[in-house]
């Protein structure tokens, strides 16, 4: 069976890396998992596991500019992740502004869910978004 390229798209943080993956050739994104780590380099090779059973060959990051559409600390930190990214991985990323996802996220997940963390779903709705613009 002749497999599709697909996108991944990631949320960045810390401790948690949100993980989404378009389906459906590029129609739509869906969650695929959150990685958690201690130790950026296991987080690489997580996602580096996940490019290569998915055939993926574009990531797109979500970077969270300030509302007047600058770039503060957070996205200085997401901005340098992509360069690692970049260099451990071998593929492209491309940014998406990710400023409504979180909080879209939030409304969006189901209040008695045990799944306390939106950054599956952040990384949905960054994907989504930046699916949208390619239709």
């Amino acid at each position: 069976m002749h497999n599709e390229e697909e996108i991944l798209g990631l949320d960045y943080g810390e401790k948690r890396i949100g993980v989404s993956i378009s389906k459906l050739n590029k129609k739509m994104a869906i969650p695929h998992s959150i990685i958690q780590y201690k130790d950026i380099e296991i987080a690489f090779d997580e996602i580096k596991k996940i490019t290569e059973t998915n055939n993926i060959k574009l990531i797109i990051l979500g970077i969270p500019k300030t509302l007047k559409n600058e770039i503060g600390f957070k996205a200085k930190e997401v901005m340098s992740f992509k360069e690692k990214l970049v260099e451990n991985i071998k593929i492209d990323v491309e940014f998406e502004d990710e400023r409504l996802s979180t909080v879209q996220a939030l409304n969006s997940i189901n209040k008695k869910s045990k799944n306390q963390y939106v950054d599956d779903s952040s990384a949905t709705i960054i994907l989504n978004n930046y699916l949208e613009k390619l239709r």
